[in-house]
Parts: C-alpha cells; sequence; structure tokens
C-alpha cells in the first residue's frame, strides 16, 4: 500500500460511523381529530421583588459612595449595589459548586522564550 493511499484511507474514517447507521423511517403521524381550541394568553407572572443587598455588599456600596458619591445619582448607587450584590451572589454558586482539593491548581502553559540567535561576527573593516 502506498503511503498516499494510505493518507486517503485515512481520510475516510470519520465518515465511517455514517455509512454503517441504517437510516430511521420516522413513525406515521396520526391525523388530529379536530385543532384544539386556542388558549387565552398566559399572564405574565408578577416578577418577585429583588431582596434587598446583602451587608458585604452595602458595605461595598458605601465605599462607592464615599470614593465616587459627588459623580454618581443615588440610582446610580442602587445600581452599583445591585450589581456588586449580584456578583457576590455568582462567587458564592461558583464556591458552593465547585469543590478545589490542595491538590488543584490553575492550568498554566510554559512557553519559554528563546534568546534571540547570536548575530555573525563581523569582521573588522580595513582602512584604506
Amino acid at each position: 500500500m502506498s503511503r498516499r493511499r494510505f493518507i486517503k484511507s485515512l481520510a475516510t474514517v470519520p465518515l465511517l460511523p455514517a455509512a454503517l447507521v441504517t437510516p430511521q423511517v420516522p413513525a406515521p403521524v396520526p391525523p388530529a381529530a379536530a385543532p384544539a381550541p386556542p388558549s387565552p394568553p398566559p399572564t405574565p407572572a408578577p416578577s418577585p421583588a429583588a431582596p434587598p443587598p446583602g451587608p458585604v455588599a452595602q458595605a461595598l456600596g458605601e465605599v462607592v459612595r464615599i470614593r465616587y458619591g459627588a459623580q454618581l445619582e443615588e440610582a446610580d448607587l442602587a445600581e452599583v449595589r445591585k450589581g456588586i450584590e449580584d456578583n457576590l451572589q455568582a462567587a458564592e454558586r461558583l464556591r458552593s459548586r465547585t469543590k478545589l482539593s490542595n491538590a488543584d491548581e490553575p492550568v498554566s502553559v510554559f512557553h519559554p522564550r528563546l534568546a534571540p540567535a547570536p548575530r555573525p561576527p563581523t569582521p573588522p573593516r580595513r582602512r584604506r
């Protein structure tokens, strides 16, 4: 077998499972007796009131108010507090669902920096 023929056979390997599967014929759909009367549109459920920010979010919001209160309005501060609370809740969900052991560490890929190739020595110039 030549190399070219072997490589062509490797190209067909991913197609092999699809060729071996027999096509499934869909089951016939029974005719519907009568169309169902249209249902009334669903009424939207009232959205629950957002709980007030927790004590950590309030403390961090207070830090924002002290540092940047002159540039922010009260509505802006409320939005910042809500954003802080959302981030704290997301962090807590992540912390509760992901259990790390002592041996777990972040994935890091080491890429060494190669020193530039040394320049060839230049011959000394001759004076004329």
